[in-house]
């Protein structure tokens, strides 16, 4: 059964202020609850200097700061505030603006002054031996335990455990970051170097063996790692040449068999060496060269005996201009036409390498043309037609005349002819008292071959 006891009342009263602008107390803070409780933490270092962020500052007729140290208050009216605490601890204080006015506002600050951490690291690792690095953790705090460790290792490379064990892929000085956190969260870091310059466990080269003819241009390349431009590098090529570079190219230009020698050295002054025994083989280069018979080809004699003339080789390849490909040591070869020839020779050493020679042949075009040095132009059929006979190959700009009587008869077919039956007898009028008269003229390749004229007595 619910029963009213009694009854209290009480009078508020509420004055307002008209306050514009607002001034609104604010500073630099780790942190803010409830827009008027700053948090500032402190991790090994008691001086602090509080920067005053407040509002509409034009506005700010009066302020002061004020911290509560060992239960004695101290306060400060400099704008920005530097307030050294006597140890570690937790400490208030406030920075109020405008105080005793009802246009003012405060600030609550809440100060964690917390012990120091200090990262702290160490490594170690066989400076000559490629391997890994070991890190060690030896970082400090006051509060107590270290509670994370962020590690950069400088290759692109991070671990999150206290003590990693990494192996880099290559050389070179590498600056290592470590970021240690306690229960506080307060983070301290280091930045140390580590010069990682080991040498090679082995020394590998390319290439492991070498068979070519003179002159030999080689690449070695140098697959030792870990090694890099800070290193001493020394090649000898068995020839009385040298490099200093890491993977150099060499030309041999006698024949023989040469051993090949690397030594590298750390920045550190470790070395490695190795001698590659017989490596390299030098053969002497073929000689391509050939003859061929008779040195003076036409459509009349077309053919060709080739006779190779090469040294070191032991296979041959001749091209026959666009014509055809051959692969006899001694070819004999038809040519198919006149006209200019590239003759090549391709020979092949029994290590693979090769030369090549070019001539050129010149398959003359000939012209044999005989004409007869009378006919019987008459109707018995027998020896009515006067006409040549022969090769006329290549032939250009051929002309044939014959005149009778003094009438004369122009005909440039390729194998021309006068008709002398009896049908064409307007040719061959008073064929008894004919007076004949023939011309001819033929070039070959631009040039006459053949230019005379024949009056018979």
């Amino acid at each position: 059964m619910n029963e009213l006891l009694s009854t209290i009342q009480r009078d508020f009263q509420f004055n307002i202020a008209n306050c514009s602008p607002t001034v609104v107390a604010d500073i630099e803070k780790d942190s803010v609850i409830n827009g008027q409780q700053f948090l500032i933490n402190s991790c090994g270092n008691n001086t602090i200097n509080f920067v005053n962020q407040s509002f509409q500052r034009q506005f700010v007729n009066n302020f002061f700061w004020e911290f509560n140290i060992n239960g004695q208050p101290q306060t400060f009216t400099t704008w920005d505030a530097t307030v050294t605490f006597p140890d570690t601890g937790k400490y208030v204080g406030v920075l109020i603006l405008n105080p005793n006015t009802e246009c003012g506002d405060t600030a609550n600050i809440f100060v964690n002054i917390f012990p120091q951490i200090e990262a702290d690291f160490e490594f170690e690792y066989d400076t000559c031996v490629a391997g890994p690095v070991q890190f060690t953790d030896l970082s400090e705090s006051a509060a107590g335990a270290i509670t994370s460790w962020e590690w950069n290792l400088g290759d692109r490379n991070s671990s999150r455990v206290q003590n990693p064990r990494h192996r880099y892929d290559s050389p070179g000085d590498f600056p290592v970051t470590l970021t240690a956190t306690d229960i506080n969260r307060c983070r301290d870091d280091v930045t140390k170097n580590l010069a990682y310059f080991p040498i090679p466990p082995l020394l590998i080269i390319s290439p492991s063996d070498f068979t070519g003819c003179i002159p030999a241009s080689i690449f070695f390349d140098n697959l030792s790692s870990p090694v890099d431009n800070n290193y001493d590098i020394q090649w000898e090529f068995g020839d009385g040449g040298t490099s200093v570079e890491i993977s150099p190219t060499h030309l041999y230009e006698r024949v023989g068999l040469y051993s090949v020698s690397l030594e590298i050295t750390s920045p550190f002054g470790c070395k490695i060496d190795t001698i590659f025994r017989d490596l390299i083989n030098v053969l002497p280069s073929p000689v391509a060269d050939f003859t061929f018979s008779p040195t003076t080809l036409s459509n009349l004699e077309p053919t060709a005996s080739f006779t190779d003339q090469s040294q070191n080789a032991v296979r041959w390849q001749w091209q026959m201009g666009d014509i055809a490909t051959l692969s006899a040591q001694n070819p004999v070869f038809t040519f198919p036409d006149t006209g200019l020839q590239a003759i090549q020779l391709i020979v092949t050493h029994p290590s693979g390498c090769q030369d090549s020679i070019t001539k050129f042949i010149d398959i003359i075009p000939e012209v044999r043309y005989f004409l007869p040095n009378a006919f019987t132009p008459n109707s018995d059929n027998i020896n009515d037609l006067f006409r040549g006979t022969g090769i006329l190959v290549g032939a250009t700009n051929f002309a044939f005349t014959i005149g009778i009587d003094g009438a004369k008869k122009y005909l440039k077919p390729i194998t021309p002819k006068m008709d002398g039956t009896a049908e064409n007898s307007t040719q061959v009028e008073n064929r008894l008292r004919a007076y004949i008269y023939v011309w001819c003229s033929l070039q070959v390749r631009e040039e006459n071959v053949m230019n005379f004229s024949h009056l018979p007595p």
